[in-house]
């Protein structure tokens, strides 16, 4: 049975156990209350009735997830994958500190949900919640905790500047911003050059970062997606998100002229670019990342006063243009 003693103004709680090995182990405990000290022990006695590992239930949070994903997932996911299991061992650690993971609640849990909601987009708070679901739910199986406290807990309203059906724009606004950005792209600004190839083409801003010179057919008037930039890593080319996202798209001549403008003018000014990278300009020798970009396209939103959107949005902006003109887009 678990001990709970009055020490001062505080109460202290000792819970004696065997570990797996059979050795008599001890955990304690100090609180202010005597409700909080007997929730403590009733809490660990029940798991030791239910067979629960106390010594590992002694874990943080943050160290638990940690050697679950070195353990499990960091030999087979790839460079992008394995950068955002380290984002979310990042947020674990800023938001739970040293808690241990056998006293986080469901509410407590939820509370770290919804911290994430306001400064991050749906879909990066989901991938947040999908790494820290599945850990727990390892932790729940491997006798660590005895109740998933991930369950029934749901993502709020993001900082999303659109949800995923809303992130586009309508044909007028479209060509608004196509108007307007299309002066702005040259080798000054390749943000600009960015928004207008991703508007007009559809593809993601990965795929458009790792586009190289000899992905373009001027004479045919196309372009090669069979790559993207590994750009918030080393700046490698890694393959697209999947084998149907390799793909030949027919590009208008309005791009074709800017793209060829863009080749002549970094010859001009003998850039250094290795790589053969399209999206090389004056003032940087990398690509500008998808912050920078998405910074130029939220100014241009306000600037027309027009709905903002992402510059994925621009992806679901060539795909409604393409269903308006009748267009396949599978």
């Amino acid at each position: 049975m678990a001990s709970i003693i009055k020490r001062g103004s505080s109460w202290a709680v000792r819970v004696s156990y065997h570990d797996a090995t059979g050795k008599r182990r001890q955990k304690n405990g100090t609180f202010k209350t005597k409700q909080a000290a007997t929730y403590f022990a009733n809490m660990y006695e029940q798991a030791k009735l239910e067979g629960a590992d106390l010594l590992t239930s002694n874990r943080t949070f943050y160290d638990y997830f940690q050697e679950w994903f070195e353990t499990y997932k960091a030999a087979k996911v790839a460079p992008a994958t394995y950068r955002n299991y380290e984002f979310t061992l990042d947020k674990i650690g800023r938001h739970f500190g040293q808690q241990k993971i056998a006293t986080i609640s469901r509410a407590r849990y939820q509370n770290f949900i919804n911290h994430l909601a306001k400064s991050y987009s749906r879909e990066t708070v989901a991938k947040i919640a999908g790494h820290c679901r599945a850990c727990v739910s390892d932790a729940v199986d491997d006798g660590v905790i005895r109740r998933n406290f991930t369950t029934r807990t749901v993502i709020p309203q993001c900082t999303d500047y659109g949800t995923h059906n809303d992130n586009y724009l309508d044909l007028a606004d479209m060509r608004k911003l196509r108007d307007y950005i299309m002066p702005k792209a040259s080798i000054a600004n390749i943000s600009a050059v960015m928004i207008l190839t991703g508007l007009l083409t559809g593809a993601r801003y990965s795929e458009i970062a790792g586009l190289t010179w000899d992905d373009i057919d001027f004479q045919n008037q196309t372009i090669r997606i069979d790559k993207t930039l590994d750009y918030k890593g080393p700046g490698d080319f890694l393959p697209t998100k999947t084998q149907a996202s390799n793909r030949t798209i027919t590009i208008p001549p309005t791009l074709i002229k800017v793209l060829t403008t863009l080749q002549q003018d970094q010859v001009t000014c003998c850039l250094k670019n290795d790589l053969q990278l399209i999206f090389i300009g004056i003032h940087s020798p990398d690509v500008p990342n998808d912050n920078a970009v998405n910074k130029l396209l939220r100014a241009a939103h306000q600037k027309l006063g027009i709905k903002t959107i992402t510059f994925h949005g621009l992806r679901h902006t060539h795909a409604s243009y393409l269903i308006y003109k009748k267009i396949s887009i599978w």
